[in-house]
């Protein structure tokens, strides 16, 4: 295999991962758009899935501040889960675990680095989600894309423009393929001229044959002035 067709081959199959993530991405971000937006959902998620930034040192030793977390929507939560929470009046959700309930079945939360329950009981109703998943130190760098909003359009311009790289055929190879085309037509073999190599042997077997009948008429009349 050529150097060229290993190259050809790698551009459409980058061509083909690259346009396969761009939908990926356009998809995502458009389904969490309609929920921000349309639904008007407290925390965008996707398939029950959500991801929040921790933005203080209240559950410090367990999560710390910076780290990106993974919520679901579980629907059942008990002692020692860490939740994520939305009170009435509240902006902002909160993070802690779940520590005991009160006498009236709501949960009682508290920060791990706190010293004190957190002094306003939790509802199911107010609860997000459960902490399934921690990434550390990943909520810096999701802060940072989202205050820098320009770079949504960059990357998304970024990855159109590779994708036209990579998907636009050659000239070279445009030009390769159409002398193919040429010799292919001009190929004595090609379909267009059997009737001319027909007509071509046809030719050459009369001429055979009048040199053969030539040969019998001289050597007749040889043999008669011998006579």
């Amino acid at each position: 295999m050529s150097l060229k067709k290993v190259f050809d081959i790698t551009k459409k199959v980058l061509s083909i991962v690259i346009w396969t993530l761009f939908g990926i991405v356009l998809t995502v971000v458009v389904w969490l758009a309609v929920d921000k937006f349309i639904i008007g959902s407290p925390v965008p998620s996707m398939f029950g899935y959500a991801t929040l930034t921790i933005e203080t040192g209240s559950m410090s030793g367990t999560i710390e501040e910076g780290d990106m977390i993974l919520i679901k929507d579980t629907g059942e939560y008990k002692i020692g889960d860490i939740v994520t929470f939305l009170q009435d009046g509240d902006k902002i959700p909160t993070t802690h675990r779940i520590i005991n309930y009160d006498s009236d079945g709501n949960f009682i939360t508290r920060g791990d680095a706190n010293n004190a329950a957190d002094t306003k009981p939790v509802t199911k109703d107010d609860i997000i989600g459960e902490v399934v998943e921690v990434f550390p130190k990943v909520g810096h760098f999701s802060n940072w894309v989202k205050s820098e909003g320009w770079i949504y359009i960059v990357a998304i311009l970024g990855i159109l423009a590779i994708g036209f790289w990579i998907s636009k055929p050659d000239d070279d190879e445009d030009d390769e393929e159409k002398t193919e085309e040429n010799e292919q037509t001009s190929s004595p073999d090609s379909p267009n001229d059997e009737n001319l190599e027909e007509k071509e042997e046809e030719e050459k077997e009369n001429e055979e044959n009048k040199e053969e009948k030539e040969n019998e008429e001289e050597k007749e009349e040889k043999s008669s002035t011998e006579k």
